[in-house]
């Protein structure tokens, strides 16, 4: 047994395909009203499946070669240069978007509340 058998796993991304699924991550989180990107409808929708595409790369169940994840995402390839270039020239970071609001009260003191 060679010490790649321990480290790699049988459901890792080929490192090949790494550079994409992270430009997904980086174009699903340009979608973000908080990135600052202002996008068209139509190419809000397909960076929207590109990005998906792209994310799903190389899983189980999903597009194998950045070729199919183009044809999947029904995007051309000058589309899908053009948003990458728009999301390049961002300073957009992947997993980067709106955060979660934090509650204001804690949870068990408004029930508490609501039963007097």
């Amino acid at each position: 047994m060679k010490i790649t058998d321990l480290l790699e796993g049988p459901y890792d991304v080929d490192p090949k395909l790494m550079p994409y699924v992270r430009m997904g991550q980086k174009i699903a989180s340009a979608l973000e009203p908080g990135s600052g990107i202002e996008w068209e409808d139509v190419e809000f929708n397909k960076a929207a499946a590109l990005g998906s595409s792209f994310g799903k790369l190389g899983s189980a169940f999903g597009p194998k070669t950045p070729g199919e994840a183009l044809k999947d995402a029904n995007v051309d390839v000058e589309m899908a240069k053009a948003i990458i270039a728009k999301v390049k020239g961002a300073d957009v970071k992947p997993g980067a978007g709106v955060k979660d609001p934090e509650p204001e009260e804690p949870e068990e003191e408004s029930v508490q509340e609501a039963k007097k």
